[in-house]
């Protein structure tokens, strides 16, 4: 299935002028987890929740674990750098 996908991306590629990267990193990310979320839908509906809330929790789960490294990343650029430290400023009573 990957290589009937590669097959299928390559003259899109050429088109539109896209680097692989992009596609491979960005749109396919987006496809999948766009599949992702609708079929946590479709069980939903079938009343299947346990399966419906387990695509749910790793779909966000995959998201939480691109976009804090990037936030990392991106902190540098801005001047104020951030870590993966997440600790209390303060004691909850």
């Amino acid at each position: 299935m990957s290589e009937m996908l590669v097959g299928a991306l390559e003259p899109a590629v050429q088109q539109l002028g896209l680097t692989q990267v992009f596609i491979g990193v960005i749109l396919v990310a987006l496809v999948g987890n766009a599949a992702e979320h609708s079929t946590a839908v479709m069980v939903a509906l079938k009343n299947k929740m346990d399966l419906a809330y387990g695509i749910a929790v790793g779909s966000s789960l995959q998201i939480a674990l691109l976009v804090a490294p990037l936030l990392v990343f991106a902190s540098y650029l801005f001047g104020t750098p951030l870590d993966l430290i997440f600790t209390r400023s303060r004691k909850l009573r």
